[in-house]
């Protein structure tokens, strides 16, 4: 059985941007391996400190999880940009683990499938 965010996202994709049935399967493979790679990026430029590395990874999955119907994980992923650009990153590591918990369904997808 399909998670729920799995669930929200397919809807999103054939309902709003009518993407056809057949080719949602390959959408989630391909957008899995895509977010996995921005998540990973954002991982290690927490963990080394590097914020401008911080802000462009996290704006890029802020836009990929709205154009994925995913509005409210986009505004934790624009709270990490916010955070990095002031002076005290205070919740990065709060937030991204927020993100990752909630996008492991979709994280994992091209290895289940």
């Amino acid at each position: 059985m399909a998670s729920e965010l799995i669930e929200i996202i397919t809807e999103h994709l054939q309902g709003k941007a009518g993407v056809p049935a057949e080719k949602i399967i390959g959408f989630l493979k391909e957008t899995s391996v895509h977010l996995r790679v921005i998540m990973d990026t954002l991982d290690e430029a927490i963990d080394e400190g590097e914020f401008e590395d911080v802000v462009a990874s996290s704006h890029m999955l802020k836009g990929s999880l709205v154009n994925l119907g995913l509005e409210e994980l986009s505004i934790v992923a624009g709270k990490i940009e916010t955070a990095a650009s002031s002076t005290s990153p205070l919740y990065l590591s709060c937030y991204y683990m927020r993100l990752r918990r909630e996008l492991l369904p979709l994280l994992d997808y091209a290895d289940k499938r």
